[in-house]
């Protein structure tokens, strides 16, 4: 019989950084369609699923929003992991 792969998520980590980068978002006056359009996205469901902790998404991904917000990738990390 075939293994299953299961893959790790932390629900408290992705909740943070996605609050991190709501933060941020809203510092600079953007709405999550603005960032999305930003990111070369065609809608901003992907920002928000992200903002609200719903995807366990890439590091490349994490990159190219905080190349979008114009931060560094570790600003969108948490100060404090557990």
């Amino acid at each position: 019989m075939p293994q299953t792969t299961k893959y790790y998520r932390q629900d408290d980590f992705l909740k943070k950084v996605g609050e991190k980068v709501r933060s941020v978002r809203t510092e600079k006056g953007l709405t999550q369609t603005d960032l999305a359009f930003k990111c070369n996205d065609k809608d901003y469901s992907q920002i928000n699923r992200l903002e609200l902790g719903k995807i366990n998404f890439s590091v490349s991904y994490l990159y190219l929003i905080a190349n979008a917000l114009e931060v560094k990738p570790s600003d969108l990390i948490p100060d404090e992991i557990e």
